[in-house]
């Protein structure tokens, strides 16, 4: 995988909070570093999803920043975005394009659209390119909307609940995928989950949001060298958050 051709600076979350109607996101702060794999994990409600819109502005936050070697995701927006690859786990399509239409639509919003990267990437995830988007599973769809967020080489890849109702051969493929983008491309990749086998399988790290709050930020390969062969994941991330 081409490694990202921005500088690899680390996504900065500072005291970032939000009270969203009976929902209070506490301020929280983290850092996302490149070529690391890190999951956002916690159960449905959390806080995974609003974290993630947060950082990208599509809701107000009000508290905190969130920056990217020096750029502000609100003040410098444009610019941010730019250096982010970001897919939510229900994108919106125009679902009368093919896919290769929608490449074609997203990529003048990108100066740095790789034309040679968007056509492996649908080779590597095997899309169809003269496939209508409405037309496809919410598995390829997910697939796709990794090409648009993939293809003008972003340091940063967000990704809400990546996984969600994909057949096990889309699943497989995905998991494969970011942790090559981390180790091979430099990329950071943030991914939300609830899934304790997938942050088990590739996460370098785990972020345990509960209720709005994070409690705990470990490193996983630390944890498991500390506890030996009897630590336990499903255990640890259960005593965080009974």
């Amino acid at each position: 995988m081409t490694a990202p051709s921005g500088a690899r600076d680390p996504l900065i979350v500072d005291r970032l909070g939000a009270q969203l109607g009976d929902f209070q996101l506490d301020p929280i702060s983290f850092n996302i570093e490149p070529g690391q794999v890190t999951a956002l994990l916690g159960h449905n409600g959390a806080g995974k999803t609003t974290t993630l819109r947060l950082i990208m502005g599509i809701v107000r936050k009000d508290s905190g920043h969130v920056s990217l070697g020096g750029l502000d995701h609100l003040r410098d927006e444009k610019e941010f975005k730019q250096r982010i690859g970001f897919v939510q786990e229900e994108s919106f399509f125009y679902n009368r394009m093919t896919v290769t239409e929608f490449c074609a639509f997203v990529s003048p919003f990108y100066r740095n659209w790789n034309k040679e990267l968007s056509r492996q990437l649908l080779h590597t995830l095997d899309l169809p390119g003269n496939k209508k988007l409405g037309q496809l599973s919410k598995g390829m769809r997910m697939k796709a909307g990794l090409v648009a967020a993939l293809s003008h080489e972003p340091g940063v890849l967000l990704l809400d609940e990546p996984t969600s109702g994909l057949d096990p051969r889309a699943r497989v493929e995905i998991l494969k995928l970011l942790p090559r983008l981390a180790h091979e491309g430099g990329t950071a990749v943030l991914f939300s989950t609830h899934n304790l086998h997938e942050v088990d399988q590739i996460a370098d790290r785990a972020i345990v949001v509960d209720r709005g709050r994070v409690l705990a930020d470990e490193d996983l390969a630390a944890l498991r060298g500390k506890a030996g062969a009897a630590w336990n994941l499903e255990h640890y991330y259960l005593e965080l958050v009974q």
